[in-house]
């Protein structure tokens, strides 16, 4: 019984000694190593790309939609609209809906001072790759070649962002079959 009544004494005495470090200004809150990990994970969170943090097929394929009419320079009144046109269609959005849409894919590439080419296609489907199904990457697809002949032929970038497209999803498209 005393060992027990001793080590609980220790215990307290540590934890009283703790405090008062605290109260007089030193920070000790370092030395939890749980606490450490969680304003790390929140650092790398707060300073990342939101860019490359979207886990949803339709606003993944919506950014690339944008992305491939801005890479021709900026939006004429037909591509916005033709745009819009594709959000209402094929997302079942309000038109509401589909300029929020367009616009929040517009800030999210020009945030940062991005170049169109310095956006990396493969991490940005990463974190929605697994949830596109087959249809839906047929779908996005045949959108992006409607989108990029729009105004003119396809470019050379254009055509780079669709085959990175493509085979990112090579696998789930290969697996598709009749039977």
């Amino acid at each position: 019984m005393h060992i027990i009544l001793g080590v609980l004494g220790s215990i307290i005495t540590i934890l009283y000694l703790l405090s008062r470090i605290r109260d007089s200004g030193l920070d000790i809150g370092w030395l939890n190593p749980f606490a450490w990990k969680r304003r790390r994970d929140w650092a790398k969170r707060y300073h990342a790309n939101p860019l490359y943090n979207i886990d949803s097929p339709m606003e993944a394929t919506a950014l690339i939609i944008v992305l491939l009419v801005k890479t021709e320079g900026e939006m004429s009144r037909n591509q916005k609209q033709e745009v819009i046109n594709l959000f209402q269609d094929d997302f079942k959005l309000s038109e509401k809906g589909a300029a929020d849409l367009l616009a929040s894919c517009v800030y999210l590439i020009t945030q940062q001072g991005h170049q169109y080419t310095d956006i990396d296609i493969k991490k940005l489907l990463a974190p929605s790759s697994d949830k596109f199904s087959p249809s839906q990457i047929e779908s996005a697809l045949k959108l992006f070649e409607h989108i990029s002949s729009l105004e003119a032929e396809i470019n050379n970038y254009q055509k780079q962002i669709i085959n990175t497209f493509k085979k990112q999803f090579q696998n789930k498209l290969e697996q598709q079959t009749w039977h």
